[in-house]
């Protein structure tokens, strides 16, 4: 049997379940905002910011995102918390799997924020893909793009998929922007590998109890490192541009977390 919660976990819980039912009685106002407005952003924002508070999610930011209208971001994947991490801070589409599409309530709520599906398994339709993106991009409006196409546990990064950027290869968007997304506690320190493991969504986990279980331990602190933009004249070297950028970022020596361990040993 299952280890039974402690009383401060069920409270996590609760806060989280409360807050989640919030967000989602939200969610009819929002999406009945014209959008592109204002005031469907701050909506968004406002939503997202709750999200993220009730299941005990701290953000902290490095670097600045592009302000260039197109622009298109390439991140690594980790969790669910990505997708709600990078929606707090950019407004942004998401280049998202199709059956997200066509999960009940959430499917209908990524479309409504401009979500793009993409059928990760089917290869005739890449193009089509490739070319509505370009038009969402053409449109002056950001994408959020996750080309290593699954979630890993955060120590590396796995190979991208470079099908996605054959306009940005052309030089046809006006900007690509690696982002690193890595995960802490929430003072701080390092994951150990459970650590790890509780926050990385894989391809077994079931979306609510992993969410809820994150909740019960405390939550986590995400780092978000917007890298500087690169460019390049082919999709496969663009593709590792970002790859390495972020990789690199990720195999960086601890240093925050270091100076922290010293300060409390002394």
């Amino acid at each position: 049997m299952p280890n039974a919660l402690s009383p401060m976990a069920l409270l996590r819980q609760a806060r989280a379940f409360a807050t989640l039912l919030l967000v989602l009685a939200m969610a009819g106002p929002w999406a009945c905002l014209p959008a592109g407005s204002r005031l469907r952003r701050r909506v968004a924002v406002l939503g997202w910011a709750l999200l993220l508070t009730g299941f005990g999610i701290r953000i902290r930011c490095r670097g600045a995102p592009s302000a260039t209208d197109g622009t298109l971001f390439v991140a690594n994947h980790i969790s669910w918390v990505d997708i709600a991490v990078l929606a707090r801070l950019l407004d942004a589409g998401f280049v998202a799997k199709a059956e997200i599409g066509r999960w009940p309530v959430i499917g209908a709520l990524a479309r409504g924020y401009g979500c793009l599906f993409v059928d990760r398994v089917m290869r005739t339709g890449v193009r089509q893909e490739a070319d509505a993106l370009d038009s969402r991009l053409a449109a002056s409006r950001r994408i959020i793009l996750f080309p290593e196409g699954t979630t890993s546990d955060g120590t590396g990064v796995r190979p991208f998929r470079s099908s996605l950027l054959a306009a940005a290869g052309r030089g046809d968007w006006p900007c690509v922007q690696p982002v690193t997304i890595r995960y802490r506690t929430r003072d701080g320190m390092p994951l150990t590998r459970s650590g790890r493991r509780g926050i990385a969504w894989l391809d077994e986990d079931e979306l609510l109890p992993h969410a809820f279980g994150l909740a019960a331990r405390g939550g986590v602190l995400a780092e978000i490192i917007f890298e500087k933009p690169v460019a390049s004249g082919c999709r496969k070297e663009l593709a590792e541009l970002c790859r390495t950028a972020i990789a690199a970022r990720l195999a960086e020596p601890d240093g925050d977390a270091q100076a922290a361990t010293l300060k409390r040993a002394a």
